[in-house]
């Protein structure tokens, strides 16, 4: 089983790395109902964390507008850029908050259904992660009518990916999820209208959804006084290389290279690897 608690005492940020309750962030917004979920999510201003920076609410409420019978909930989880951890910490030490922004997600666009589409070299956190699936269910917080009498059913399967690289890219992903070979789809249609086997899907990456919960309980207000005005809240940093101190750092967006660099304790750097292999290098007064 996955020991949350003996990991994440070493860990500390404002967003993410905050305190948070098992299954709070679900009843807050099976309180608030559909159209201030969405409200809260777009006056926080969460895009996108995988990448495209696409706004979050607007992803959702697409999705949502549509009268499919069926849609579905698909948490990006196949981190396979070079030198990037973060998501595998926050699966191993914060799955509450990955998968209580899946169930939130499910219930504000009318999903039954979520996908956690697993990188292939994570499958040693496999078994320990439907485990955690399968207490969400004792405890009634996934499955049928969660948090009995809310008429609200959701539960969660996992899938394992292959290994390729583009499959991080949603609608390669969604063509994997279908027993295809993963490729790019072309575009349009996009996955909210036309994704998972035809049906509208949100595809999410696991630190956007993770910080979903938080915004929930704390409001979006608060989650857009961290960061700056075009990009609010918060980002994981996977440190690595000639530094003292490596690892997964939370920092309010805005934070200087050089300051991540204090932090780390890297003496003498003459540049900063950013945004994978296929990134760029630049000096650290930037």
């Amino acid at each position: 089983m996955i020991k949350t608690e003996t990991l994440r005492k070493k860990r500390s940020g404002p967003v993410l790395f905050s305190e948070y309750k098992q299954g709070e962030g679900v009843k807050k917004a099976l309180e608030l109902g559909r159209e201030n979920i969405l409200f809260e999510l777009k006056s926080s201003g969460l895009k996108g964390r995988g990448g495209a920076g696409f706004p979050t609410a607007t992803k959702w409420m697409l999705t949502a507008a549509s009268n499919s019978d069926k849609k579905f909930i698909v948490c990006n989880a196949d981190e396979g850029e070079p030198g990037t951890f973060k998501d595998r910490v926050l699966l191993l030490e914060y799955p509450e908050l990955v998968f209580d922004g899946m169930i939130i997600a499910g219930y504000t666009i009318g999903a039954k259904n979520g996908i956690l589409y697993l990188r292939g070299e994570y499958e040693y956190m496999l078994k320990s992660l439907e485990d955690y699936l399968e207490l969400l269910r004792i405890d009634n917080l996934l499955g049928e009518n969660i948090f009995a009498g809310k008429d609200f059913t959701f539960d969660i399967t996992i899938r394992l990916g292959s290994g390729a690289y583009v499959c991080g890219e949603e609608t390669a992903l969604i063509e994997s999820l279908e027993g295809y070979r993963g490729e790019p789809r072309n575009r349009p249609p996009y996955p909210v209208n036309t994704g998972f086997l035809g049906h509208p899907t949100v595809v999410n990456n696991v630190e956007t959804l993770a910080s979903v919960p938080h915004i929930l309980i704390k409001g979006g207000d608060w989650f857009r006084t961290h960061g700056t005005d075009k990009s609010t809240g918060s980002k994981l940093f996977s440190i690595s290389g000639d530094c003292k101190k490596p690892g997964v750092y939370e920092l309010p967006w805005g934070t200087s290279i050089n300051e991540l660099l204090n932090l780390v304790e890297a003496k003498n750097t003459k540049a900063v690897q950013v945004g994978g292999a296929s990134g760029i290098c630049l000096p650290k007064s930037q």
